[in-house]
């Protein structure tokens, strides 16, 4: 016997079996692809319109979130909408109504307000991709299948387009990485990023699908990682997979409080703490090669000082970088902070935006909320590779937010998928489960 997330007892057919697969299986790959590819794939780097001072946004890409997020309402509110209420938690509320707050102060208040919306939309879409499968293999085979198709398309962009697959030295803002791989997306961070992500998927779709397939995707998301010479994602990655081994099988709360906490704890220490303690920067210079961690203690501490400006409200939710006060106010003399496109780090991101009480009721969410779900859902009630999977995920979305903005970043996959962990963590908790045979 075993149990599953979603039956397709709890979400009522539209019409005939087929139809109601096709229908799911189509929105679910509509959202996933949205996702991963974007409204603009395959960027060009070389173009110097990448330094300007932060805009409107992506026209298409908002209608796009704006027409998906439409499309998935109607079929939610179609069938049984009290399913998809048991993701907006408290500490979910709590999180948005402090970001509304923050943007409602903001110097920018109308962008803050319309990336809140978009973040909003996240958040949903995220919610809404955990009740469309009908069941347990149904949501396996639909991953293994957007794993691929992301798959091909970078190894095709590699191959057949390398000048918009693989970093150049004509690439305005980075030139000096010029020949790692990062496939259609915007940077090699967040391919190598996403291809860890992928390969969380392998190890699902291998433990609970098939293990040649899983296997395949697990490779060729491995490969890919290694190419994109992306230090943060290679490094986190095997140690993740062994803590969210480790964390699967502790049965004191204690024990997976420390086990759960403890690597993001230590990477803020030695990354964060290294700009403001001598003694920790000491230690990190023994440590590591690069103790600036490529640029970023720059960063960071330019993302301190600014916190310090506004430590209640911050600067409104996504209205703080590359706003044209910062990019203007740039000379050669000052810190490249000014002209960064966010903090490198996705906790002191969300204080600099909303501040410390929105970096506080956020954790609430991001971290408090999946671990007490973890502790409270009976071991009977949990799919083992399916939760695996969720908590893969999550530890290695708090730990790579060390290094990289992830946390509420509408445009990432890491917190995308990140979401969909936390918000099946609570379903897991919170959901009646119906047993089948494997």
């Amino acid at each position: 016997m075993m149990t599953i997330p979603l039956t397709s007892s709890e979400l009522p057919a539209l019409g005939a079996s087929s139809s109601d697969r096709l229908v799911r299986s189509a929105l679910f790959l509509v959202v996933f692809l949205q996702i991963w590819l974007t409204a603009t794939p395959f960027p060009d780097l070389s173009d110097p319109g990448l330094l300007d001072p932060i805009s409107d946004g992506n026209f298409i890409g908002q209608v796009l979130a704006v027409l998906v997020t439409g499309l998935l309402a109607a079929f939610v509110f179609a069938h049984r909408p009290n399913l998809l209420l048991k993701a907006a938690s408290p500490a979910l509320i709590v999180t948005f109504l402090w970001f509304v707050c923050s943007a409602a102060v903001s110097s920018h208040a109308e962008l803050a307000a319309r990336r809140l919306v978009l973040a909003a939309f996240i958040i949903f879409q995220a919610a809404v991709l955990l009740l469309l499968p009908q069941e347990r293999n149904h949501f396996a085979r639909l991953l293994a299948a957007g794993a691929l198709i992301v798959l091909a398309l970078c190894y095709a962009g590699v191959i057949f387009m390398p000048e918009l697959s693989i970093h150049q030295s004509s690439d305005v803002a980075e030139p000096e990485i010029a020949g790692d791989w990062r496939g259609f997306f915007t940077h090699k961070n967040g391919a190598g990023a996403s291809m860890a992500i992928l390969v969380f998927f392998g190890i699902f779709i291998g433990r609970s699908l098939n293990l040649v397939l899983g296997t395949m995707i697990v490779a060729l998301a491995w490969g890919f990682l290694l190419f994109t010479h992306s230090k943060s994602p290679i490094s986190l990655l095997p140690l993740v997979l062994i803590l969210s081994f480790v964390l699967d099988r502790l049965r004191n709360p204690v024990a997976k409080f420390v086990a759960a906490i403890g690597m993001p704890i230590v990477i803020g220490i030695l990354t964060v703490g290294s700009v403001e303690f001598d003694a920790v920067h000491a230690l990190v210079d023994k440590l590591v090669s690069d103790s600036s961690f490529t640029g970023r203690n720059d960063i960071w501490r330019f993302t301190l000082d600014h916190i310090a400006e506004r430590p209640v409200f911050g600067f409104g939710y996504q209205a703080f970088w590359r706003t044209s006060e910062l990019v203007n106010s740039w000379t050669y003399l000052e810190s490249w902070g000014y002209r960064a496109s966010d903090a490198h780090n996705g906790f002191l991101n969300i204080a600099v935006m909303t501040g410390l009480v929105g970096l506080a009721v956020s954790m609430a969410w991001i971290f408090v909320q999946p671990f007490l779900d973890q502790l409270r859902t009976p071991r009977g009630r949990i799919d083992p590779a399916l939760n695996m999977m969720f908590l893969q995920v999550w530890l290695f979305g708090l730990s790579v937010s060390g290094f990289e903005s992830e946390l509420f970043n509408g445009g990432s996959v890491v917190w995308f998928m990140m979401a969909v962990s936390i918000i099946g963590l609570h379903f897991q908790a919170t959901t009646q489960y119906a047993p089948v045979d494997r």
